[in-house]
């Protein structure tokens, strides 16, 4: 191809990596922005349930479309406050810790997931936190409202459950049936969050303020859509930039016959 005065001959495996790395450039960068997206649309969600009436636990017919639109729930029951998990590996404020979570009975038998905050660690990984409930607050049981969230399990693999005969447990991601049957129970496929935590680190959302509950840290979307446009430009000016780099690399100026 002839530019000018200049010859653009590029050689066939230059032609062939140069589109490999844009291909995967693009890509990442659409990546990014369809992670935006999804940001954006937990934000949105989270910021409807807020100003929504809660529908009763016990009334939600479809679980995942709730858990995926944070729904607006109430609940009443009786907490199990000697059967609670710690889910493990929950940063606040750069410290690693637990969330803790605690199992609610309701009237209709069925049980469910209580988020009650985040918790430091103890001294060490065999001396776990004391997160109990005291005996007033389990005999009086919960009136309460929260989010219906459904944390997803991320990179976590091996057992949810950490193999023991005591409580709390550790928990490593959600796996409703272990939990379900270390608990013996049937359970409500998500988890209630008691407390929002604003993306910026300090406002928090408590529908039902109660003494039980611990740090918020639970948020629709942590870290928001800001962070992955940042990273949609940068590979999208990586692209621009690789391309410019492959023309001026391989434009040659033409030799006439005369020269």
């Amino acid at each position: 191809m002839r530019i000018a005065n200049r010859e653009f001959s590029p050689r066939l495996w230059a032609v062939l990596v140069y589109l490999v790395m844009l291909s995967c450039m693009l890509w990442l960068g659409n990546w990014q922005l369809d992670r935006a997206a999804l940001k954006n649309s937990f934000q949105q969600a989270a910021q409807r349930s807020q100003h929504a009436d809660a529908v009763p636990i016990t009334d939600v017919t479809d679980i995942d479309l709730a858990a995926r639109e944070f729904q607006r729930v109430s609940l009443t029951g009786m907490y199990d406050g000697k059967r609670q998990f710690l889910w493990d590996n929950r940063t606040a404020g750069g410290q690693a810790g637990f969330e803790v979570i605690v199992p609610v009975q309701l009237g209709n038998g069925r049980w469910v997931l209580v988020n009650r905050g985040w918790i430091a660690p103890g001294p060490t990984r065999e001396q776990l936190p004391d997160v109990s409930l005291s005996a007033q607050v389990q005999r009086n049981g919960v009136v309460a409202e929260g989010y219906l969230s459904r944390p997803s399990k991320g990179f976590a693999s091996g057992d949810a459950i950490a193999d023991s005969d005591s409580w709390p447990r550790l928990l490593q991601y959600f796996d409703y049936e272990a939990i379900g049957a270390a608990l013996g129970e049937t359970v409500v496929p998500a988890v209630i969050q008691a407390q929002m935590l604003a993306t910026d680190g300090v406002t928090v959302t408590a529908l039902t303020p109660k003494p039980e509950w611990l740090r918020a840290n639970w948020q629709p979307a942590a870290s928001g859509p800001v962070k992955h446009y940042s990273y949609a430009f940068q590979w999208f000016a990586m692209a621009i930039a690789l391309s410019v780099l492959f023309l001026v690399v391989n434009l040659r100026k033409s030799v006439t016959p005369n020269e």
